[in-house]
């Protein structure tokens, strides 16, 4: 008998994080390892279960895996820029590898693999409001693991598995750009402030005093933000 997944009312709650201001991509990794664990216990004979994103600096990286074999087996799709769950994320369609033994897709990744406990995957795309971010997949050490049925478990959870990780990359993304512009402001204060003090030390124009720290900068191999803090605070 196939395993159920499970109530809506708990999907509900982790789904319902998304609306919570502390919402971190730590905290959503944490639930979409809850919903990975969920499939893993769902689907028989699986060794490991979690998801596949574009983090807010747009890189590929495992989210809430379950188990190292996943880790693994995932960090060799990346390098290599192969596998079932690129292909799902790719498509945006469900991929099954009956035996990654007999399987000819992905030549390079299934021959890393041969020397890990995974015969079989199951991947779905993560998708959000339109936008690809990833893809869920299902690892078992056994060939032939995943039936229709398993198709539709991964399919079930992967809609609160993407809305949690896209909100919370867009949230990330959104504090990164926020301290970049409150960098770029106390940077552009700074180097205002030195011009200053070079124009009274020169006695030249604001576009001299400027070319002055463009030029250190050039010979010195310094930002031009740490050229003007000497010159502020000479130590």
């Amino acid at each position: 008998m196939h395993s159920s997944i499970p109530p809506a009312s708990e999907l509900a709650l982790l789904t319902g994080l998304v609306f919570g201001g502390f919402l971190t991509q730590e905290n959503a990794s944490k639930a979409v390892q809850s919903l990975a664990y969920v499939l893993k216990d769902a689907i028989p004979n699986s060794v490991g279960a979690g998801a596949s994103i574009i983090n807010s600096r747009g890189r590929r990286e495992s989210s809430g895996a379950t188990d190292p074999v996943v880790l693994r087996a995932d960090k060799l799709q990346y390098e290599l820029g192969q596998g079932p769950c690129l292909s799902a994320w790719a498509e945006q369609r469900p991929i099954i590898i009956q035996d990654v033994r007999e399987e000819t897709s992905w030549p390079k990744w299934t021959a890393s693999v041969a020397d890990l406990p995974l015969r079989s995957v199951l991947s779905a795309p993560l998708t959000t409001e339109g936008t690809r971010i990833g893809a869920i997949k299902v690892y078992s050490p056994v060939p032939m693991a995943f039936d229709d049925h398993s198709v539709f478990l991964v399919d079930r959870l992967a809609g609160p598995a993407a809305a949690l990780l896209g909100n919370a990359r867009d949230r990330e993304a959104s504090r990164e750009l926020d301290a970049l512009l409150m960098g770029v402001m106390a940077n552009r204060d700074l180097i205002s402030r030195a011009e200053g003090i070079l124009m009274e030390r020169m006695l030249i124009g604001a576009p001299e005093a400027l070319g002055v720290m463009l030029a250190a900068s050039r010979d010195e191999d310094k930002p031009l933000h740490e050229v003007a803090r000497e010159i502020v605070d000479p130590r």
